[in-house]
């Protein structure tokens, strides 16, 4: 049989690089290793890019699937990622990829009184980026590659926020009540070289600073504990970025972090944030959730 054409090899009509190319929206399987023991059996919605130069046409989108699949069902690490992204660049001929993965964590949670057991889940995403870049060396040495590899991690948290404005005038007056915001986290960290952290410990260290946490099962009693906390916790969307930035400072094993709060005003038409980040050199800035 000849050899079909491959049109994506030949060269582009307008000569000019490419930064991302690829696909998303692939759902996998996987394993991912539970603090507390054990493993979860789970599916993840996959992001696979890399960059083209500006002498060829287009990559091969298979191959990013084919190179993805002797890793499915096997435990998700740091390590794995950085080695899948390591095929891609082989397989694929870039100096570049990426890859992201999107799944939902479950932790189980008991009823803050009733101690009603429960999961929720946690939406995560694990982000790897690899990047090739040729090493020269004096004449008549080899020229050899170095790679850069970067690790995220990333999870929504969900948590009530009690708004301090409206509990102090109902208190001052005497009439009416205050209103409860429903409140989203969401953090992206940076893994560290040497260390390994688990996203239950990003969650509990969030949740230890941040009281006002969701439970999928409540009873009267729970919920008049519920309301209690709340009232001893008021924040505004300052004072719980405040809190969780603190929060992730005090964590070993973590390079850089950024942090975006909402909180859905229950009372008004929009929605009040607050975005921060550790502010290393290199590091994360306000775009990255843009």
């Amino acid at each position: 049989m000849e050899e079909l054409p491959d049109v994506q090899t030949t060269k582009p009509n307008i000569p000019i690089s490419i930064m991302q190319v690829g696909v998303e929206n692939v759902e996998v399987p996987f394993l991912l290793e539970s603090k507390y023991g054990g493993f979860n059996s789970m599916v993840a919605n996959v992001s696979m890019r890399t960059n083209l130069d500006s002498n060829t046409k287009g990559i091969s989108m298979s191959r990013l699937l084919l190179t993805l699949q002797p890793y499915l069902d096997l435990p998700l690490k740091s390590k794995l990622i950085k080695e899948i992204l390591k095929e891609i660049l082989k397989n694929v001929g870039s100096s570049a990829a990426y890859m992201k993965f999107e799944f939902r964590l479950p932790i189980k949670r008991k009823s803050v009184v009733s101690d009603n057991e429960f999961p929720i889940y946690y939406k995560c995403r694990f982000e790897g980026q690899l990047l090739r870049v040729p090493t020269e060396y004096p004449l008549g040495t080899e020229v050899e590659d170095t790679d850069y590899f970067k690790f995220y991690q990333g999870v929504i948290i969900q948590y009530s926020s009690y708004c301090p404005c409206s509990a102090e005038l109902c208190e001052n007056k005497g009439v009416g009540f205050p209103h409860n915001q429903r409140s989203f986290a969401n953090i992206l960290v940076q893994g560290d070289q040497g260390y390994y952290t688990w996203l239950e410990d990003i969650i509990e260290a969030v949740e230890m600073r941040i009281p006002t946490i969701p439970y999928p099962i409540i009873k009267r009693v729970d919920e008049q504990q519920i309301a209690i906390i709340a009232a001893n916790n008021p924040m505004f969307v300052e004072d719980a970025i405040r809190e969780i930035s603190h929060a992730l400072n005090q964590m070993n094993g973590i390079a850089d972090w950024i942090v975006k709060c909402s909180h859905e005003e229950s009372i008004h038409t929009s929605e009040a944030i607050a975005i921060n980040y550790k502010g290393v050199h290199g590091g994360f800035d306000g775009s990255r959730f843009i």
